[in-house]
């Protein structure tokens, strides 16, 4: 009787696991105003603005990640809290019915679709005309990992760009949407939590339009592209320029640093690219 109760205990234990850690059914881009998600197979990013300031939240199951960081009285409070819950529902905007995600009291409206796929071998940047392309191919996927107190998440999609990064130096969290063409990546952050002891920066900000500039294509201004700096629009867009290219790795004027973005790279989950028009799906 003991080895059956425990059997069904067990049973019981690894359904629990599996349904908390399976967010497919919720996979996107989600946004509102004061509110914005990334869900893919294996991870939930989640972002909120409160009466008190904002907040953060990061899933990730199969590392045991549960992370909450707040800003709150100016300083980062970072621990660890019980799994989000994602909750579908359907509701009636200017007649029309459309699908939400609510976590909390926050809902949101998808703004990009994720297929994930099978590790696949991205393009070649054979010409310059390949460049935009595989800006946004290369870069797609997940990666995240656990060390003690130090983990990471980063999230890119065709249209987006996530990160949650806490170590002893630095708290680094952010949603930003993306742009490429052959001159290379405009990029917009609309969600900064930034802690940096080396720097002494302590910045925390959502924009207040966030969900429109999480919806909408970037429009690209090419005359902003600088392959010797990188451009800060007045609007908040940054222009991360060109550099060199070979077939395998693209170098871009990253403010202050080079970016390399190689072909071949490691990722968890693999993405599917999906050209921006069809990638964008504001309601």
């Amino acid at each position: 009787m003991k080895r059956l109760s425990f059997v069904i205990l067990l049973a019981f234990v690894i359904h629990s696991i599996s349904l908390a850690s399976d967010f497919s059914k919720h996979r996107g881009v989600w946004a509102s105003n004061d509110a914005e998600a990334v869900v893919t197979d294996s991870v939930c990013m989640f972002f909120e603005n409160t009466p008190t300031g904002l907040r953060a939240f990061l899933n990730v199951p199969s590392q045991d990640i549960y992370s909450r960081t707040t800003y709150k009285d100016s300083t980062f409070v970072v621990e660890t809290t019980t799994p989000l819950t994602l909750i579908d529902e359907v509701k009636t905007v200017n007649g029309k019915t459309v699908n939400t995600l609510r976590i909390g009291d926050k809902v949101m409206y998808k703004v990009e679709e994720i297929k994930t796929c099978k590790p696949y071998e991205k393009s070649r940047a054979n010409s310059k005309s390949d460049i935009g392309k595989c800006l946004q191919e290369w870069r797609l996927g997940a990666k995240f990992g656990k060390d003690g107190d130090v983990f990471m998440c980063e999230v890119n999609t065709n249209r987006h760009m996530f990160v949650y990064l806490v170590n002893s130096r630095m708290i680094y969290i952010r949603a930003a949407a993306t742009a490429n063409n052959n001159n290379g990546t405009l990029f917009f952050q609309n969600i900064r939590m930034m802690s940096n002891k080396n720097t002494g920066e302590m910045t925390s900000y959502i924009e207040p339009d966030n969900y429109n500039i999480a919806a909408n294509n970037l429009k690209i201004d090419n005359s902003k592209f600088n392959p010797n700096a990188c451009v800060f629009n007045p609007n908040g867009g940054i222009y991360w320029s060109l550099i060199s290219f070979t077939a395998d790795q693209i170098q871009i004027n990253g403010c202050g640093e080079t970016y390399y973005i190689n072909r071949v790279s490691q990722f968890e989950e693999y993405f599917k690219y999906i050209p921006y028009g069809a990638a964008n799906l504001q309601q």
